[in-house]
């Protein structure tokens, strides 16, 4: 049980961001893509700052282990679409076809 709310309980934070910085979103598909999204990315990078940072080799889920993971995920989750919004609004990659064909 502590390791399905370490896992899936952030990603709601992040989703309750999303809605704060892009407005909310109606369409439930594209409501579940982001919690998704949330939740690979989230856990993804409290992963690797448990085991490359914190130097956690094994995963316990017990009290105190889920309370620190659930607050650097929490931390995560609110940064991840803050990041997201900037590198949304500041990077812009265009793909530009010519068609170079010769008539005869």
């Amino acid at each position: 049980m502590n390791q399905l709310i370490a896992l899936l309980l952030p990603s709601i934070v992040s989703l309750k961001v999303y809605d704060k910085i892009y407005g909310e979103e109606r369409n439930l598909s594209k409501r579940t893509e982001k919690y998704l999204r949330s939740v690979l990315f989230v856990n993804l990078f409290s992963y690797i700052i448990t085991i490359y940072i914190f130097r956690v080799q094994y995963f316990v889920f017990n009290n105190p282990f889920t309370t620190k993971y659930i607050i650097l995920a929490v931390a995560i989750a609110i940064i991840f679409p803050i990041i997201e919004k900037i590198i949304n609004d500041n990077i812009r990659i265009g793909i530009k076809v010519e068609k170079n064909e010769e008539k005869d």
